[in-house]
């Protein structure tokens, strides 16, 4: 077995048993332990992929350009240091190379936030890792390695793998549940609270305690992950950041205008233009046309007084 293939089975193992022992302080190295199993095994694909007497070339970071003896040229990997995943996602994009980077995104997330601002994590915590990074791993070992992931990691980190699953799956489907039963007003907000996460750990496992309020601000939410509480208030801006994107990235590389913008009267980032109403406060634009032009207005808009930004511009030079 490759030293690649073995590091990434190990590196799996052992997150799983830092879980199974229920120890707390061993919550991060298990998490640890996965991100880096996961990145192994997609490691792995590169080091099949690549040319004999490459180098491993696909591997590494860096490629060097050498000559064969007819005088062609073909490239070998070069020095220690291997790609990143960036680097994976770039090679696999061009290799069409198959891999659930939505997923491991999430879990690499959740990793950096438990690095950054917890000393441990709680064994929810990390179940809702191990549920993600089933997927990925079993769909890689599957349809990329071509091989059983039962045999390749091992009947007891399979079948852990397996339940720890199948209880968030059950978990996540109690928080959507609930989560179904508010009254989000319009399609736009209940998107958005599909994005809702808890600010504490990151974690989707929240739930309202008490779904049937009049008003969207009034719903307090509660994490069965870490267990802590969370205001309406706290949430709803990282859920439409989250929720938009995508587009805000489009409109923000290729132009065009952003799905969502100031508030002009809580002043958070969550006035949802299509709308025409800020998810946060439900605050509507006091001017939607320019008085005028005729042209549409927006929430950065509204402290021209009912002007599109060129008259503004022009009633300031005149003044």
């Amino acid at each position: 077995m490759d030293t690649i293939l073995k590091n990434a089975i190990v590196s799996i193992q052992i997150g799983v048993e830092d879980y199974l022992s229920g120890d707390e302080r061993r919550g991060l190295s298990a998490v640890r332990n996965l991100v880096a199993g996961i990145l192994l095994l997609f490691k792995e694909k590169l080091r099949r992929l690549s040319p004999a007497d490459s180098g491993e070339v696909l591997v590494k970071k860096t490629l060097r350009p050498v000559r064969n003896p007819s005088g062609s040229l073909r490239f070998r990997g070069q020095g220690k240091k291997t790609v990143d995943v960036q680097d994976i996602k770039e090679r696999f994009t061009s290799l069409g190379v198959v891999a659930d980077f939505a997923r491991l995104d999430v879990v690499i997330g959740l990793r950096n936030d438990i690095e950054h601002y917890q000393t441990t994590v709680t064994a929810e915590g990390v179940r809702e890792i191990l549920a993600k990074s089933f997927i990925v791993i079993r769909d890689f070992i599957t349809t990329e390695l071509d091989e059983d992931p039962a045999d390749m990691l091992g009947s007891q980190t399979w079948a852990t793998l397996l339940e720890e699953n199948d209880v968030y799956e059950r978990e996540l489907a109690i928080c959507h549940t609930a989560m179904d039963q508010v009254d989000w007003l319009s399609a736009a907000a209940e998107r958005v609270g599909g994005h809702i996460r808890c600010p504490h750990c990151g974690s989707e496992l929240v739930k309202p305690d008490k779904p049937d309020v009049e008003n969207l601000e009034q719903l307090v939410f509660h994490c069965a992950s870490c267990g802590k509480g969370s205001d309406f208030d706290n949430v709803i801006e990282a859920a439409v950041d989250d929720c938009y994107a995508g587009e805000i990235y489009v409109a923000a590389t290729d132009g065009g205008d952003p799905p969502v913008g100031t508030c002009p009267e809580c002043t958070k980032e969550t006035f949802i233009v299509a709308e025409g109403r800020c998810i946060a406060c439900s605050g509507k634009l006091e001017f939607t046309r320019c008085l005028i032009c005729s042209a549409s207005l927006g929430p950065d808009d509204q402290d021209n007084n009912g002007l599109c930004s060129y008259h503004a511009w022009q009633a300031d030079r005149d003044d």
